[in-house]
């Protein structure tokens, strides 16, 4: 159970990017939410950088595993929830300068509800996810997952990306859609063209930068 191999060079990329868009600076002092976070890379890294972050996962062996590989990261603040039953458990640390919500929608059953909770604690997130091949902003397709790394409660969403656009407008966040290729790694592709098959294939995401007033 590890999120290594293909994850590495994906991972680093995509922190790479968010650094470059804020600026390392940026980082220093802000409030960070990780939801999803797995083994807690990538929260890490903006803690690194100077950031509060919290940290966010299903399962109680990963939170585990992250209290014993970043000691210096205090307890309280990585919390184990469902993120399919809501922010309530995050609700007490009050509001973050961002919310960190990678690889974690297509997971949800409930990712609507999702994008909209984000909307009322922070005013920016970083948003990626899978999505379904189609430009139709009603679809998407429900999957049975199990595993280390998918949804907590085995079911799983592949909306379209204008889907996703759809429902991050209607909750009040303004959004900007990475159309290149920099975070490609392995498997994992940005910038491929929709071909509206109505289907989902593993490794086919989308990306935004989101804010609000």
């Amino acid at each position: 159970m590890a999120f290594d191999g293909h994850y590495d060079e994906w991972r680093l990329k995509r922190i790479r990017a968010i650094v470059e868009h804020y600026g390392a600076e940026w980082f220093r002092g802000k409030k960070l939410l990780e939801l999803g976070c797995g083994h807690g890379d990538i929260g890490a890294a903006f803690w690194t950088l100077g950031a509060d972050v919290v940290f966010v996962e299903g399962r109680k062996e990963h939170v585990k595993l992250i209290r014993a590989r970043f000691p210096m990261i205090p307890s309280h603040k990585i919390i184990v929830a469902d993120m399919d039953r809501g922010l309530n458990l995050v609700r007490d640390f009050g509001r973050f300068d961002l919310i960190i919500h990678l690889g974690l929608l297509y997971h949800l059953n409930h990712w609507q509800r999702s994008i909209a909770e984000c909307g009322t604690i922070a005013p920016l997130m970083v948003l990626e996810t899978e999505v379904s091949d189609s430009d139709d902003a009603a679809f998407e397709l429900k999957v049975k997952e199990e595993g280390y790394d998918q949804a907590l409660g085995g079911t799983g969403t592949r909306p379209s990306a204008d889907f996703v656009e759809r429902t991050l407008q209607n909750a009040g966040w303004d959004h900007d859609r990475l159309r290149d290729g920099r975070c490609n790694a392995d498997i994992h592709r940005y910038d491929w063209p929709v071909k509206n098959t109505g289907t989902w294939e593993h490794g086919l995401r989308r990306f935004w930068w989101c804010s609000r007033s």
